[in-house]
């Protein structure tokens, strides 16, 4: 199977020559991007009353009436940065720079004094007082924002709160009567469905391309978002480029459905946008108008990523697939003090059902600090109730485990196989080269066989195995007996320690053959 490399891309446009920054860059990591536009809100709360549903008999109205009606509520955001100094690592911005940049300062010639950082990108207003959504990445470390309306009228706009780990930014600019575009439902929408996409991008004027919205849930590894996975994107098909960046997405009713915040580029390939869903920036507007940033509850568990598939289900006897399995619990978190253990399986969170790990992250997401919650844990069979008072999420909150360099005895250098995964014993020069924890036992794994259910489901050589259904395991040994032991087609839960700066143990739900 190959592994094929794709770059995820900000659609902000850097410039002081956008063609020669193209095509030198590729990527181009700039603080300009397409506003999206939201409705007008009386406090800031989303328009209710939105366009009526398109039906099989009423037929697809003209994309031109939506657009006709959309566009006065369409901004370009211009953002300046004083202060750069080629401070992100970007690419040479001009011939003169490009030339130091591979051959140095030719004579010991004086450099030419840093040029401002100009980002151009696109926004959209949301209510008719003035204040306007777009990307964080386009207003990035800006001294000056710069709104430009269709009629050709620019403003200076204030920049109100920013939520990096969302990559939202709420503006404002101090002009009344204007006309915002209604907030639409992006959980409603459905994949298949017309959207279309409107920017500012390579610095042209209006453009409107339309396409179908792709696939949702889609993970992005962008630089500023919330490793966490607080954020899933809508996929779309509508040609979106630089400069859209911050622009709205709007379903066949006109109301706006995404914010565009990124495209996918291998080897040239096209029609892959991703737009930011509206529910999600929905959720803090009014933190950003407020506050400036946003707070979000933190519960303090690491989950299993792989979800509850069949075999989880049938390890830990589930009634079904729904909820979400803890895989470990941070020391002195609310869900330490809840009572939440390791293997437990939430179930609801204050009497809603939790379906999966993004509704978790959603659900805890939207709570403030301090609040608290009720949920329902199941527990080796049995169901239990437990109230836990959240706290402050941060970026990157997590379970670290300790690392050190102390060597234990040397473990005998044996070697084994079951379940697709070869281990060997933990020696001393391994230990030392991974930087383990002398306290942590276990047995390193070294080869995971391609076509296997563990290389399918993530085990990876070089991580080591702690656990075998709750067993510690310490030896090769040890292993064996645990392999030896398995009937055919029975479920199995392995713990695998991934070291590195971030080490965490994770669990897989495996099936002997």
């Amino acid at each position: 199977m190959k592994v094929r490399s794709v770059k995820f891309s900000f659609l902000a446009v850097i410039g002081l020559s956008i063609g020669f920054g193209i095509v030198i860059g590729g990527f181009i990591n700039a603080p300009r991007a397409a506003l999206t536009a939201l409705p007008a809100l009386p406090a800031l709360q989303p328009v209710v009353n939105l366009a009526p549903a398109v039906t099989a008999n009423s037929g697809i109205r003209d994309f031109a009436d939506v657009v006709a009606n959309s566009m006065d509520s369409v901004v370009s955001v211009t953002s300046r940065d004083n202060r750069n100094e080629n401070k992100d690592g970007g690419e040479p911005q001009n011939p003169e720079d490009l030339f130091r940049f591979f051959f140095g300062n030719p004579r010991d010639e004086p450099r030419t004094p840093q040029r401002p950082r100009i980002g151009e990108g696109t926004g959209f207003i949301i209510s008719d007082d003035g204040y306007i959504l777009t990307n964080y990445h386009v207003v990035q470390d800006a001294d000056q924002v710069k709104i430009g309306f269709r009629d050709g009228t620019e403003e200076i706009a204030r920049v109100v709160g920013t939520d990096p780990s969302i990559d939202l930014a709420l503006l404002k600019v101090e002009i009344d009567g204007l006309t915002p575009l209604p907030l639409g439902d992006s959980e409603a929408l459905r994949v298949g469905e017309w959207v279309i996409a409107i920017g500012y991008p390579l610095e042209f004027e209006q453009t409107v391309t339309v396409g179908i919205l792709s696939a949702k849930n889609r993970r992005v590894p962008l630089p500023t978002l919330d490793r966490n996975g607080l954020v899933t994107f809508l996929q779309t098909d509508a040609a979106i480029n630089f400069g859209n960046s911050g622009g709205p997405l709007l379903d066949i009713d006109g109301n706006v459905v995404g914010i565009n915040t990124a495209i996918a580029r291998q080897n040239l390939a096209e029609g892959i946008g991703f737009a930011l869903p509206i529910n999600q920036a929905r959720r803090v507007i009014n933190q950003l108008r407020d506050f400036g940033e946003v707070k979000r509850g933190y519960i303090g568990i690491n989950m299993n990523i792989l979800g509850i598939d069949r075999d989880a289900q049938d390890y830990l006897g589930l009634p079904d697939r729904r909820g979400v399995i803890i895989d470990s619990v941070a020391p002195d978190s609310p869900a330490e003090r809840a009572g939440l253990k390791p293997f437990d399986v939430i179930r609801e969170v204050d009497g809603d059902l939790i379906a999966d790990n993004d509704e978790l992250i959603a659900k805890i997401s939207s709570y403030m600090p301090g609040e608290k919650i009720d949920l329902e844990v199941f527990r080796k069979g049995r169901t239990l109730h437990m109230q836990a008072t959240l706290g402050e999420r941060l970026l990157l909150n997590g379970v670290q485990p300790a690392v050190g360099t102390e060597s234990p005895e040397p473990a005998k250098p044996l070697e084994s196989e079951g379940l697709g995964i070869t281990v060997q014993a933990l020696e001393r020069d391994l230990r030392e080269r991974l930087r383990l924890s002398s306290s942590l036992r276990g047995v390193m794994i070294t080869d995971v066989e391609f076509d296997s259910l563990a290389a399918e489901k993530g085990v990876l050589p070089l991580s080591i195995v702690t656990h075998f259904n709750d067993r510690a395991i310490e030896s090769v040994e040890a292993w064996d007996d645990a392999i030896g032991r398995l009937r055919s087609g029975q479920a199995v839960k392995i713990d695998i320690f991934f070291p590195g700066p971030n080490g965490n143990t994770r669990t897989f739900f495996l099936r002997a053959p």
